[in-house]
């Protein structure tokens, strides 16, 4: 009688390893460009909801923008990457930049973020 024989082989173990190493890699790579993007967002948020803010002109939110980037510790984004455009409904801030990260050799993981918050007129 045979027996069925269940398991993984050697070379199935190696396998899902690297897979799983890479995925690890990649995502060490990828996760702090994304946690910047969310504290830039983040700090979109706060500029449009700041009532001191609603009476300066752009350098005034550059200025604010520069210092929530410095407390962040986000080195990706400058305060020249703010953009403002007055409206009918109020102020739109938009900041928007490009992150490349050296990958594996010679390729580069190239990401482009824009966060965007509308500041209502009051």
């Amino acid at each position: 009688m045979r027996h069925l024989q269940l398991g993984v082989t050697f070379g199935g173990l190696l396998l899902f390893g690297f897979l799983l190493a890479f995925v690890v890699y990649a995502g060490s790579r990828l996760v702090p460009p994304f946690l910047d993007y969310w504290a830039v967002e983040k700090a979109l948020s706060d500029l449009s909801r700041d009532p001191d803010l609603k009476d300066m002109g752009l350098a005034g939110y550059r200025d604010a923008f520069e210092k929530r980037l410095y407390m962040s510790n986000i080195t990706d984004v400058e305060s020249k990457d703010l953009k403002m455009v007055k409206g009918d409904k109020g102020v739109r801030l938009t900041a928007a930049w490009t992150v490349r990260k050296p990958f594996i050799g010679p390729v580069n993981l190239c990401l482009d973020f824009e966060a965007t918050s509308d500041a209502p007129q009051r």
